[in-house]
């Protein structure tokens, strides 16, 4: 009861973060939502985009970020957003790598969000597993690598693009090098700078889903990791919580409809959501799901201070 009265006194969000009709029934989606994290046994977590967004970290859109820092690649190339100017088709492997450069050290510079800080200070004391389509190196920072698995790969690491090795080189000092050579307003990366696998000498890429993306090596023990938490919770626990958090519709097939399939074949497990675009509940979870349509940076640092409350208070 004490953590209860804790809360009460503690204004949640602003208005327009959530389209609850009143503070109480947001009160109460956040309450629910603390209690299921409290009382699962083991936590599998899937994270999408709408999670670094809610840091402020859009990469789809055009940001004040965006406008400040690449408005030259913008004068010159034409692209209009962060991932734009990643897919751009660049006349020359300098151009392209001066771009690159400037976007993965942006990426690597910006603090971790207050989603995942949120969410890290959640899941301190649960056993979980966390499965991400993010590539922009939150998830990396935030959490141990024996807990996570970079789906899609991350902006952080090289890969060779062959690629003839499944070596991953951490991507910045290279990054730096090629943003101290070009400075403010180059457009082209030094030729003898660009970065190369050191077994063949081929070009290095990102380490990102495309068409050379490397799916041995560290992937596959990202993978299988994961794939042991999973079937080893849902055979073992007695409470496995499934929380989906800011995943889009892009791909689906990748954490949604997986948590759906193992929550509805599993009666030990639970789905929950927290998403501002998305709204009611699957109905082939049969009730075994809640979804919290809000900001996500809002609602999990509400749900971190009411668990660090009840925790206070036991």
């Amino acid at each position: 009861m004490a953590c209860l009265m804790d809360m009460c006194t503690l204004h949640l969000g602003a208005p327009e973060s959530h389209p609850y009709e009143n503070e109480d029934v947001y009160r109460e989606a956040i309450f629910q939502a603390t209690d299921l994290v409290r009382a699962a046994d083991a936590i599998v977590v899937g994270i999408g985009s709408g999670m670094s967004s809610a840091c402020g970290y859009d990469f789809y859109q055009r940001t004040d970020e965006f406008d400040n820092r690449f408005a030259r690649f913008e004068r010159v190339h034409g692209i209009r957003n962060l991932m734009e100017g990643f897919y751009h088709a660049y006349a020359t492997n300098e151009e392209r790598w001066a771009y690159l450069a400037e976007y993965i050290t942006y990426l690597e510079d910006c603090p971790v969000g207050q989603a995942y800080q949120a969410l890290r200070e959640l899941l301190a004391d649960k056993p979980h597993t966390i499965l991400t389509t993010n590539v922009d190196g939150q998830v990396r920072r935030a959490f141990p690598t024996q807990s996570t698995w970079l789906f899609q790969g991350d902006f952080g690491y090289l890969q060779c693009a062959q690629p003839c090795c499944d070596e991953l080189t951490y991507a910045l000092p290279a990054m730096r090098a090629i943003c101290d050579a070009v400075g403010p307003e180059g457009l082209a990366a030094p030729s003898d700078l660009l970065p190369r696998c050191p077994h063949c000498g081929w070009l290095q890429v990102p380490w990102v889903r495309d068409d050379t993306f490397c799916e041995q090596g560290r992937w596959q023990q990202e993978k299988q990791r994961y794939e042991r938490f999973v079937s080893e919770a849902i055979a073992g626990a007695d409470r496995v919580l499934f929380m989906e958090l800011g995943v889009g519709g892009m791909t689906p097939s990748i954490i949604e409809i997986p948590f759906w399939r193992m929550v509805a074949g599993n009666e030990n497990a639970f789905y929950l959501r927290i998403n501002k675009g998305k709204a009611g509940e699957p109905q082939q979870l049969e009730g075994r799901s809640l979804t919290v349509t809000a900001d996500l940076a809002d609602a999990l640092g509400h749900m971190a201070h009411r668990d660090a409350a009840c925790g206070q208070n036991r």
